[in-house]
């Protein structure tokens, strides 16, 4: 406002301002269109977010099911070149034992079993022997 306008306003009387019509407030413009934008903003957040975790949960769950699989695979392969290892220790040393059938070889390795007890008992009968 500027001061010719505050002394017009000075100069009339009160009845005279209190008729004067005041300028229409635009409540579409300045409340409601700002406000239906940022919930339209909001809503296409909140959709492009579950989008997100939906595939963050499609993710985790496919990476998660194929993991033991992938490391079951691992171990297996770990632990046959372990016992092909372990094959070729004994082979070098003479004491690999090829096994014809499962059953003479369990019975090969109880039989094996066997002697190695039965030399402990003769050493600790030994050893006891010598003790005062």
């Amino acid at each position: 406002m500027s001061t010719q306008e505050k002394q017009n306003d000075a100069k009339l009387p009160m009845n005279d301002m209190i008729r004067q019509s005041f300028p229409p407030f635009d409540h579409r413009g300045t409340i409601v269109t700002p406000f239906d934008e940022e919930s339209k903003r909001d809503a296409e957040f909140q959709e492009k977010l579950t989008e997100m975790l939906l595939e963050l949960t499609l993710d985790f769950h496919a990476w998660s099911s194929a993991r033991p699989l992938q490391e079951s695979d691992r171990t297996a392969d770990a632990l046959e070149k372990e016992i092909n290892e372990l094959m070729e220790a004994e082979k070098e040393q003479g004491t690999f034992i090829a096994p014809s059938s499962s059953l003479s070889f369990i019975e090969k390795t109880r039989q094996r079993l066997s002697e190695f007890v039965e030399r402990i008992k003769m050493a600790l009968a030994a050893l006891t022997a010598l003790a005062p």
